[in-house]
């Protein structure tokens, strides 16, 4: 009983630190407002309702067991990253900024379809490999909006 107990105040405790951080980073170094505490609360309720629905997203997910479910997750949200990551490393051409948000948001949702299809025509469910697929789509979305440097 006293190990739940104390597994659980430290979870509260993480979550506690977690969102007081994230209400703090936006309000200070986003909106450069630190002094705003109406804006403060409001912030701090939004993270509240964040937290509630990545949670609600994690037991979605339908994943047997808790870190499956968040590699999953990660893979959606890393797989533009590491495309970004990667084009910056291995390429020297020019990208148009403003499309650049389209190609890490189209990644991901395209390889929630690849992953549903698969899944349906193949009965292939994709793991771990979605972070690569999701970083190769970025990179290629990336080099075709992209155009060499002179």
């Amino acid at each position: 009983m006293l190990f739940v107990l104390g597994v659980t105040a430290a979870s509260f405790s993480s979550a506690d630190s977690a969102l007081t951080s994230l209400t703090t980073s936006y309000c200070v170094d986003i909106r450069r407002r630190p002094d705003d505490e109406r804006l403060r609360r409001r912030v701090h309720v939004a993270m509240c309702v964040l937290f509630v629905l990545v949670i609600l997203l994690i037991r979605a997910s339908g994943s047997s067991s808790l870190i499956d479910a968040i590699y999953t997750i990660v893979s959606y949200t890393y797989g533009p990253l590491l495309g970004l990551f990667a084009f910056g490393l291995f390429t020297q051409r020019g990208v148009r900024d403003r499309l650049v948000p389209c190609v890490c948001v189209a990644s991901p949702l395209l390889c929630y379809a690849i992953d549903r299809i698969a899944k349906q025509q193949f009965d292939y469910h994709f793991g771990y490999e979605l972070l690569m697929l999701n970083g190769l789509l970025t990179f290629l979305g990336l080099w075709l909006l992209s155009r060499s440097r002179e």
